[in-house]
Formats: structure tokens, sequence, C-alpha cells
């Protein structure tokens, strides 16, 4: 076998294995189940990271550097025989940076790239928890044209990036977590 074959065959076998071991490490946090409720015309949805952050994601928030976690909710149709169809879609995130005078970690809350609020947690505990679950607030707001359809909401977690060969600007998520199917009827119970 020619040496540039050689080569080229190691290269590919490099890569193969640098891309293995990225969606072996990207694998390992799941998404809890996605709970989904409704206040009026107001949709929530919660989820969790399991089984918490990932090493990496923890080391970079140990280390003090600002750590940011984004979690995309998406509105489905839910479709038995094609594909679901898109209604909507929600990006929350948030960033947690330490603040070394104080001693403490200011949180920074965003929707669709908007400030919720900003507020600040005493230990690393409670920021880590921040950053890995979706809490209970309304993310979309039920119209007419959702009524007696059936629903989903899916939930996807981006928890941390790196970089693949040294250059390749890569980021680690979770898959796609669904939550039941549920029918919108109004502001009735």
């Amino acid at each position: 076998m020619p040496s540039s074959s050689r080569t080229r065959r190691g290269v590919f076998l490099l890569l193969a294995a640098v891309v293995v071991a990225g969606a072996i490490a990207a694998e390992d946090l799941t998404i809890s189940a996605v709970t989904v409720a409704f206040r009026g015309r107001q949709l929530t949805a919660e989820a969790k990271l399991l089984p918490f952050l990932s090493p990496e994601t923890s080391q970079r928030l140990s280390s003090g550097l600002p750590t940011t976690t984004v979690w995309e909710i998406r509105l489905f149709a839910a479709r038995t025989f094609w594909p679901d169809g898109l209604k909507d879609d929600r990006r929350y995130e948030v960033t947690a940076t330490y603040r070394p005078v104080n001693s403490d970690w200011t949180l920074q809350k965003r929707l669709d790239g908007k400030l919720l609020e900003t507020v600040t947690v005493p230990t690393l505990a409670e920021a880590a928890e921040a950053l890995s679950r979706l809490p209970a607030f309304p993310v979309f707001t039920m119209g007419n044209h959702l009524l007696g359809k059936q629903l989903v909401v899916k939930v996807r977690c981006t928890h941390g990036t790196g970089i693949s060969l040294g250059v390749i600007p890569t980021s680690m998520d979770t898959g796609w977590t669904r939550s039941r199917v549920f029918v919108w009827n109004g502001e009735r119970p």
C-alpha cells in the first residue's frame, strides 16, 4: 500500500476516534422527563439534566469562568404518520459567573436573548443547580389556532463546548426529549 494511502487512512481513523469519543461524552447526560402544565393560556415546561453537569462544564464552573447552558424548547403538533409539525420554539439560557470580591455567583437568565433576571447565589452548588435545570415558567402562550390539537413539547440542552482536533469548535448537547402528548382545550381546566 502506498505511503500516502496509509497516511490518509491513519488520519481518517484518528478523526473517527475523536468523533466517537465526543459522541460518547455527549451521550453521558440526558434530560429527565419533560413536564408540561397550563396556567391559563400559558404553557410551562420543566426538565433537568441527569446526572447533573458534564465533567467539563463542572470544571469550567469551578474554575470561575463564565459558564452557560442553553435550553432549546420546541412546541410541535403531534402527528401519527408524518413528522411532528413545528409550531413555536424558544431558547432559554443561564450564565453563571463567579464574583471573587463577594465570593458568590451571578446568574443571568435569558429567554430568546432578552434578559429575564439577574440573581446572586452564595454557593457553587446553587449555581450548578441553576445551570442543570429548566425551571417551570411560562414558555408558550397558547392561541386559538391550537385549540383541540394534539401537541408535544421537545427539549434539548447544550451544556458545553469543546475543540476537536485542536481547531474545530464543537458543542456538547443532549438529544431531544419529548413530553407526553397533550391537548389544549382553551382556558378551561
